[in-house]
């Protein structure tokens, strides 16, 4: 009967296994190779030495696990596949933050109303304010004296109770200086203009009495001053002033 031949090579990788298996038992191996067949010896300390004992046997060599003997070569694969993909998610991660997103519309807000413009009130231009004159019983007075009644005109001036009042003083001097009480007459005009400076018909009987006077110069010097009060030569007071005077000079 013949025997068959074992091949050497076959011979020595069967022994190299049995002697990495016998040391595996002591100690775990960081690697294991498989075979053709699908066996397992994680008896390799390293992958030169487990490249070495698989060569010639068509197997491959992996780093080993506590599940690596049962573990078929699909699963490695997707294990070794694995990692890959856990680093692409990773980058991801680390690529997400990164990322800014756009803030989101601001909410639209609402046009702000128009400035209150608070116009500031209109300046008040500050008139002379005229002499009051007294109550109506004045125009009596007055009326009197206008139609040559210069007693009953003065009488009833008085009675007003407004001797300082500029109106009813200088009524008062006209009448005195018409029934020829020239001093008397002088000091009503003093007293209304006393009350108001500018009263131009007081400034006219006080030039026409310097006229009847006889002191033209004085009478000039009132017409002046109705000129500077009026603003020019148009008022009557200036006018009938200026008449007397004339006529007094020729």
């Amino acid at each position: 009967m013949s025997k068959r031949r074992i091949p050497i090579r076959s011979i020595a990788a069967a022994l190299a296994l049995a002697a990495l298996g016998v040391s595996a038992t002591a100690h775990a191996a960081p690697w294991c190779g498989t075979s053709r067949n699908g066996s397992t010896n994680c008896g390799f300390s390293s992958q030169e030495q487990c490249q070495s004992a698989m060569s010639g046997q068509g197997g491959y060599c992996n780093r080993s696990s506590s599940d690596s003997d049962t573990e078929k070569p699909a699963a490695r694969k997707e294990r070794k596949a694995e990692p890959k993909v856990k680093r692409k998610e990773e980058e991801k991660v680390k690529v997400a933050p990164a990322e800014k997103s756009a803030p989101p519309p601001a909410a639209a807000q609402p046009a702000p109303a128009p400035p209150v413009v608070v116009q500031p009130p209109p300046a008040v231009v500050q008139q002379p304010v005229p002499a009051q004159q007294p109550a109506n019983n004045f125009q009596t007075a007055r009326a009197l004296i206008l139609s040559g009644k210069y007693e009953a005109g003065i009488a009833a001036m008085k009675s007003l109770g407004y001797d300082d009042h500029p109106d009813v003083a200088s009524s008062i001097g006209f009448a005195n200086a018409k029934l020829g009480h020239l001093g008397e007459a002088r000091v009503w005009y003093g007293k209304a203009l006393a009350a108001d400076p500018n009263h131009v018909a007081t400034w006219g009987y006080s030039g026409a009495l310097y006229v009847v006077q006889g002191d033209i110069a004085k009478a000039r010097g009132d017409l002046e001053r109705i000129k500077a009060i009026c603003g020019g030569t148009a008022c009557r007071e200036y006018q009938e002033l200026e008449s007397l005077i004339g006529a007094k000079a020729r």
